[in-house]
């Protein structure tokens, strides 16, 4: 019996079917031809895994994009005490320039996140580079009619939530799991990077004694402009060069993702523990952000200190902010220990934010503005790397949700807390005499909510796990065939 299927076998010409192997049987290589062999191979080919050298052309035009639309945001609060002076707008109305991106994220968050998870990509994003052209064009008739600049504003800030929630869906889709981290931080660091260059021009280009209406209008004016060129120079080169996906998946856990429905996504969001947990904290720690972004001109004014030293100061804390995240994301990549070096950056923040709070009102006039300068530099330092580390960890603990999804949810949460902190901060400061006290004391609020929420976060790295246990699989194999090949040899 074992001569006649053996003779059977070199009648076909497959030679190779018929070697003795201890871990398989006789009958299924007997019935084996090259043609059962073709489909493995072709589910092979679907599965490849590569790296392509564009994705660096999509992190750099990423990059710009969310550049532009941070410094959007701060466009009008960059400059808020003399904008409402000479404009004749109240603190609300001034505040409400930046808090309308607040406002829209909530409301345009879960459609935008759709089209990015489900639709395309490329599409929403370029939705969003057109509308921050036409928006940036209509704010450079603000001395026509303040009308111009709202309508310009909302234009920027209606499809803000589609640039927000693509760092984690950028890294997932074009780089792997040794570099996702600190892509990401990358990604969302472009936002602040944006913020203090807004800071920074509206410094070179707008004279800080100014007592002129008329002259402090034009350089205004003159300061939308060059927005406006600096927008439509980057967000073209977005739009001409975007693409929606590589041809292969960058890694094993990308190349299995199969899109889920918007309503199965939010369904297993709010099944999670541990992403509730994650929204908590990250809600509390950009609250702080957003809140601090929008009124840290006037904030500072409350001690003296002058709209350009305020202005510098944020720029630099931005900057120091976006060095220290990127360190982090890196570490975070190498040794994938989220939670403990996101405990760590708000356990720093909160002691120096204490420290900062008690050091403003002890120090003497002559030395705030260095006090403030050291202080504001080390809190957003190390408080921005817990929002870039907290985008990456929600994809990890969420997967297969679809990143723009689980993190839009995250930056909704975000944005309302900016409103409301923002909200309450300006009724201290029109109702109460103690507004420094109590703005001090919410915000220390904010971080030890925060801090709490991370200690009680206990959740596998899901996605990780993914790209981990299909590599062991295909290790396995390989020692397998290998094993085969020195028994027929």
């Amino acid at each position: 019996m074992k001569d006649e299927s053996h003779e059977e076998g070199l009648l076909q010409g497959d030679i190779s079917d018929v070697r003795i192997n201890p871990s398989s049987t006789r009958q299924t290589n007997m019935n084996n031809s090259n043609k059962d062999i073709e489909p493995f191979k072709e589910d092979k080919t679907e599965t490849q895994i590569e790296l392509t050298s564009y994705r660096f052309i999509i992190v750099i035009i990423y990059f710009f994009l969310n550049f532009i639309n941070g410094m959007h945001w701060v466009t009008f609060s960059s400059c808020a005490a003399k904008f409402g002076k000479f404009y004749h707008l109240n603190n609300f109305l001034v505040d409400s320039f930046s808090l309308i991106f607040m406002i829209l994220y909530p409301v345009c968050c879960i459609p935008e996140a759709y089209i990015i998870d489900n639709i395309s990509m490329r599409i929403g994003l370029t939705i969003s580079a057109l509308l921050l052209i036409v928006g940036a064009f209509l704010k450079i008739f603000i001395n026509t009619s303040i009308i111009f600049a709202y309508i310009g504003q909302f234009l920027t800030a209606v499809f803000q939530p589609a640039i927000l929630n693509s760092p984690g869906k950028i890294a997932a889709t074009w780089f792997d799991e040794k570099s996702r981290t600190l892509v990401t931080s990358i990604c969302c660091v472009s936002n602040t990077i944006g913020i203090m260059i807004g800071y920074l021009i509206h410094g070179f280009v707008i004279e800080e004694n100014t007592i002129n209406p008329k002259m402090f209008k034009d350089g205004f004016e003159l300061y939308l402009l060059i927005e406006f060129i600096i927008t439509t120079i980057f967000c073209l080169f977005f739009v001409f060069l975007m693409k929606n996906k590589p041809n292969n998946p960058p890694s094993i856990s990308q190349g299995n993702y199969k899109p889920i429905s918007l309503k199965e996504g939010i369904k297993r969001l709010k099944s999670n523990k541990n992403f509730i947990k994650l929204l908590i904290s990250l809600t509390c720690i950009v609250g702080f952000i957003n809140i601090f972004g929008t009124i840290f001109n006037s904030y500072m004014a409350l001690y003296k200190i002058k709209d350009s030293t305020a202005t510098y100061t944020a720029a630099i804390a931005n900057l120091f902010g976006i060095l220290t995240a990127l360190i982090v994301g890196a570490i975070i990549d190498k040794f994938k220990k989220y939670r403990l070096a996101m405990i760590i950056c708000n356990i720093s923040s909160l002691v120096v934010f204490i420290i900062t709070t008690i050091l403003m009102e002890v120090i003497k006039k002559k030395n705030l503005g260095i006090t403030s300068f050291i202080c504001y530099t080390l809190i957003i330092g190390t408080a921005v790397p817990i929002y870039t580390s907290g985008m990456d960890y929600v994809c990890e603990i969420t997967y297969p949700v679809g990143e723009s999804i689980s993190e839009g949810i995250i930056m909704s949460f975000n944005q309302i807390m900016g409103i409301v902190g923002i909200i309450i901060c300006d009724s201290f400061r029109t109702y109460l005499k103690k507004y420094k006290f109590l703005t001090n004391l919410f915000c220390i609020l904010l971080f030890i909510i925060s801090l709490f929420s991370l200690f009680f976060i206990n959740s596998e790295l899901v996605r990780n796990l993914e790209d981990n246990k299909k590599k062991q699989t295909k290790d396995n194999d390989d020692k397998n065939e290998e094993k085969e090949d020195l028994t027929t040899d």
